[in-house]
């Protein structure tokens, strides 16, 4: 359970698919949503008025200003590079683009954050290149993947590498389409005056080349309808912060001291998590990201996103569906490291109705992942790589139960299996079951803990195995955002 690693920190809560990863790490993988399914956080925000044009609900797709997008989000981070910080691989011409297109590729031995974070940020920024200029979900997944060619091949002097080629395209078609959804949620084309400005503002920071766009075609200013597709059927926030104290110990009997943090936790669930799932790709979608510390690792542990693609009802109703999703995850705490893109298949199933006295929501999900690294117990590289490389395939079970609105209660489980195909010669196999409880003293304020144990064995082909287990306690105070459902 590569993924599980995610136990750790603490799944996401907003989830109705939730990713391995988040809801291994507590309140993340395994917590599914803090939103019942079929509940409504409220009505849509923002709004349509019949008295306006909508200008930009049936965008013409610009091919050439979508271009010119991937080639000023290559050459500004390539300038900064060159000239500010004189890295070597930023001095390219003819010479490194004949040896790139004749070389053989080669896996890189960068930092999980430069190729699991950097990476998948670049490529949503080619995703966004296409999605911000008329064209759809998946008439843009194409070009996250051609401006990594590009860039592989044409803006670094080094060898291009397949592992960056997989991050920086699967990666940015999430967090593209993330990115885009939340960054349209911020808008509202009938603001005027400090409004109008602060949301462009806020807008543009979500996703730049949006803010771009909007600028040249002289959209930060104009007033018309929001496109109905910019407002989710449903919305919530859930803010928790609190305190994580985590165990580790080692398969020889040596076991570390435990490490005390604060920790910040936001959960964000788009859409309706039972409804949505058969509309378009990320009409639903869930977030999650975690913050800790003191740390002498990074103060981000998580962030995780993971998007609808399709589903499939079994019968009339919504009850069971068959459901497809997309996901990314970016874990890195003092227990594990763990980052991937994977696609998960599986069924989904409602209890009860929303809102009644008890209801809840059960999952059964296959996981495969496209391409993930665990941390390696033996590969170190100069650069800073200390993890394995491979695809892998897992399973998540997971159930949720509501009673009034006021107690949610969560157990999940996730296993993964990862073959390493560039790093250590291995497999390594995770687990991580996760409880936890949260008691909501009213919409707004709430209070919770959870309880996660992750288990690693990592088979290795000439060295000694390495088994690791792991305990995660986590209790917090949460606000939820705009409110949970009356």
């Amino acid at each position: 359970m590569a993924t599980a690693p995610a136990a750790a920190q603490a799944p996401a809560a907003a989830d109705t698919i939730p990713p391995v990863h988040q809801r291994i790490a507590g309140p993340s993988p395994m917590a599914p949503a803090l939103l019942p399914a079929g509940a409504s956080a409220g009505a849509p925000l923002g709004t349509h008025s019949d008295t306006l044009p909508c200008l930009e609900c049936n965008p013409p797709k610009r091919f050439w200003l979508g271009a010119a997008d991937v080639m000023l989000a290559q050459f500004v981070p390539w300038a900064g590079n060159y000239f500010i910080s004189k890295q070597a691989w930023a001095e390219i011409g003819p010479q490194t683009w004949r040896n790139n297109l004749t070389y053989p590729w080669q896996w890189d031995d960068n930092t999980l954050d430069i190729n699991h974070f950097r990476h998948p940020v670049h490529g949503s920024m080619y995703f966004n290149a296409a999605r911000t200029n008329g064209y759809s979900f998946w008439g843009s997944a194409a070009w996250p993947l051609a401006g990594s060619l590009m860039w592989e091949l044409f803006w670094e002097a080094w060898a291009p590498s397949p592992n960056d080629l997989v991050n920086t395209s699967v990666g940015g078609v999430i967090l593209g389409e993330t990115l885009f959804r939340l960054s349209r949620l911020t808008l509202d084309n009938t603001a005027t005056g400090g409004e109008r400005v602060w949301r462009e503002i806020g807008s543009a920071l979500l996703n730049p080349i949006s803010g771009f766009n909007r600028l040249v075609r002289g959209e930060t200013g104009r007033v018309s309808a929001n496109p109905p597709a910019w407002r989710p059927s449903a919305i919530l926030g859930v803010l928790d912060l609190g305190y994580r104290q985590t165990t580790q110990s080692i398969t020889n009997g040596v076991t570390e001291s435990g490490s005390d943090q604060w920790n910040a936790t936001f959960l964000l669930s788009y859409g309706d998590p039972t409804k949505d799932l058969s509309q378009t790709p990320f009409s639903y979608f869930a977030i999650r990201a975690d913050l800790a510390g003191p740390s002498s690792g990074q103060v981000v542990n998580q962030f995780s996103a993971r998007g609808s693609l399709a589903a499939w009802p079994l019968g009339e109703s919504r009850r069971h569906q068959v459901a497809v999703s997309l996901e990314y995850d970016y874990f890195d705490n003092p227990a594990f490291q763990y980052a991937g893109q994977s696609v998960q298949v599986g069924l989904i199933s409602s209890i009860g109705a929303p809102r009644k006295t008890w209801w809840g929501q059960t999952t059964f999900l296959f996981n495969g992942v496209i391409l993930g690294s665990t941390k390696s117990d033996y590969y170190r590289t100069v650069e800073g790589r200390n993890y394995d490389y491979g695809p892998g395939l897992g399973t998540l079970l997971s159930g949720r139960l509501f009673y009034k609105t006021r107690l949610q209660g969560t157990v999940s489980y996730a296993g993964l299996w990862l073959h390493t195909i560039d790093g250590t010669q291995s497999a390594h196999y995770q687990d991580a079951l996760l409880l936890e409880a949260r008691y909501w003293a009213s919409h707004t304020i709430g209070i919770g803990f959870g309880y996660t144990v992750y288990n690693r064995h990592s088979d290795y082909s000439s060295l000694p195995d390495v088994d690791q287990s792991s305990s995660f306690l986590r209790a917090f105070v949460s606000t939820a955002i705009p409110g949970l459902p009356h």
